[in-house]
């Protein structure tokens, strides 16, 4: 997982609480603004100037993420030098 995910991540938690404003989230992300402006996964909805929502896709990606599949998203599945792919 990349560090902007794991931020972008960190903001979706926080939203998942309810409305907030940028500067709420700059706490556990201090690029927060750049993340829900940007929102390169979907997971923001601008509700009014300065004041961001979770979108249903937000609400997904926390489920996905905290339901430990993270683990599994972070696995190689491609053979090391010498050994057999048995998938």
């Amino acid at each position: 997982m990349t560090a902007y995910r794991q931020r972008a991540l960190a903001c979706a938690a926080m939203l998942h609480e309810g409305l907030k404003r940028p500067r709420d989230l700059r706490d556990v992300a201090p690029d927060a603004a750049a993340i829900l402006l940007r929102n390169i996964y979907g997971r923001f909805e601008r509700e009014a100037r300065g004041l961001y929502r979770l979108s249903q896709a937000g609400e997904a990606g926390i489920a996905h993420w905290s339901s430990g599949d993270d683990a599994k998203a972070g696995e190689c599945t491609s053979p090391r030098p010498g050994q057999q792919n048995d998938a």
